[in-house]
Parts: structure tokens; sequence; C-alpha cells
């Protein structure tokens, strides 16, 4: 059974990827939607009678759901064609102001969730499969105010490439993906404007194919548009020390 999986798909990218997928990949015998909200997930699935969708509604930052996911996959033992690992989360501000449970929350799912989905799926891909771990622009350089978040996305990017480089030799492509501004449900609650309004926002429709036909060629790593490749090249080359000066997104964060 040749299966794609996707975390994150109630809302944002992961629902246009979902989109994608489906229309991409029209031989795959199911897809498999991953996130907390299982409302959201039918709402989802309900538009595409046509096709076989399992909902999967798992809280990733829980050990539970991780344990609960690879009970499946063993029973089932399908074939991952695709897989999606873009499940996120995102609380900005300044850190000692922080609530206690938003930073685990963060570091839960960013970190060890989409870590050990990794983990789960990898044995289930073969020759010609592929992962797309969605990562950020954030973790190019330190963003003071978002702090844990671009460190928990700066931990994706090093996972990311030397996963790239572990599964290469059996034909299974890791690809980092890092997007800047999208309009998403996370940036709208995170995000008043501020320095990221002069960010440019990603078509997400034309972001994912793009993405999708990159990680099928074996590339390691895209980052979308000109002006966010400028960034990543200012970041390599600026030291941090400096680059953080002008990072800062706290004209961005909304106010209590």
């Amino acid at each position: 059974m040749n299966i794609a999986i996707i975390t994150g798909a109630s809302s944002g990218l992961g629902k246009v990827f979902f989109e994608k997928v489906t229309e991409r990949y029209e031989e795959l015998d199911e897809i498999w939607i991953i996130a907390r909200r299982e409302d959201k997930l039918k709402e989802l699935a309900d538009g595409y009678s046509d096709k076989k969708i399992r909902i999967l509604p798992l809280d990733l930052s829980d050990k539970q759901s991780i344990d609960t996911l690879e009970m499946i996959l063993r029973e089932l033992q399908p074939n991952i064609k695709v897989l999606i690992n873009n499940a996120g989360f995102d609380r900005a501000g300044l850190f000692r102001e922080m609530k206690t449970k938003d930073i685990y929350s963060l570091m839960d799912v960013n970190v060890m969730g989409m870590t050990m989905i990794s983990r789960s799926c990898l044995p289930y891909m073969s020759k010609g499969s592929y992962q797309i771990i969605t990562g950020s622009i954030g973790a190019f350089a330190p963003l003071p105010w978002r702090a844990v978040y671009s460190g928990s996305k700066a931990y994706v990017r090093f996972f990311a490439r030397a996963l790239h480089e572990e599964e290469r030799k059996r034909g299974v492509n890791i690809m980092l993906l890092s997007p800047g501004n999208m309009n998403t449900e996370m940036l709208r609650e995170n995000s008043v404007g501020g320095k990221l309004s002069i960010f440019p926002f990603l078509n997400l429709e034309k972001e994912t194919v793009k993405a999708m036909k990159k990680a099928e060629k074996g590339a390691a790593a895209y980052t979308p548009r000109a002006f966010y490749k400028t960034y990543r090249l200012l970041a390599k080359i600026v030291p941090s020390r400096v680059m953080v000066k002008f990072t800062s997104v706290e004209s961005s964060v909304p106010k209590n």
C-alpha cells in the first residue's frame, strides 16, 4: 500500500500540501492526514470523497500520539512515498515573559514531534520516497522576541541536513523547506505587522508544488524567493553578533 503522510494538515501550509499531494500523486492508495483538531481534518477530508483519506487526530507534542502512529504503521506496513513533516508551533514574545506551557509546547512540537515523526516513518520509506521537513528562515539567524522559535528551527535545519546525508545512499530524499512569511493562522496569531510586514508573503500553492518537484529530484534544501535566498546568504556572511542587531522582531509581536 503506497501512502502519503502529512502532519499539521488541518490548516495553513499543511492544508495546501494536502491539496497538492492529492492532485500530484493520484496513484497513492491512501493519504494520511495528522493534526490535533479532528473536526478540521474531517472537514478537509469531506472535500475529497473520491480519495481514500485516513484521519489521524494526534497531538505530536504527546508521546502517546507517536506511539499510536507507530502501532498503526506496524499493523498496516505501508510504503510511505511522501512524508510532509510540517506540524509546527509558534509563540512570539520576550523570553522571560513567555508562559512555561508555551515554551514546552513549542519545543515538544517543533523539535521532538518533528524528530519522532521522522523516526517513526523512515523505516517504511524506500528508494524513490521523500520527506519534506518544514523549517523556517528563522533558522538562518537568531530572532530576538522569537528566541525559542528560531532556536527550535535551527535544530530542524541541522537535523534535516544530517538526515539527508544518512538517507541519500538508499535513495530516500530528505529535503529542508525554509519558508518565509505565509498568510497562515499561526503567523496571524503571532504577528501584528511591524518589521515582519516588509517581508514578502509566499504563494503557498506555487511554493508547495515547487518544493515537491525539488524533493523528487533529490534537493537537500529549498528556500523560496530571491528575497529569502538573499537573507540566507547574508546570515552566512555576517556574524550572528551583528545580524542579531537587525533581526529583532519586537515591533511585530502582539501586545498583551
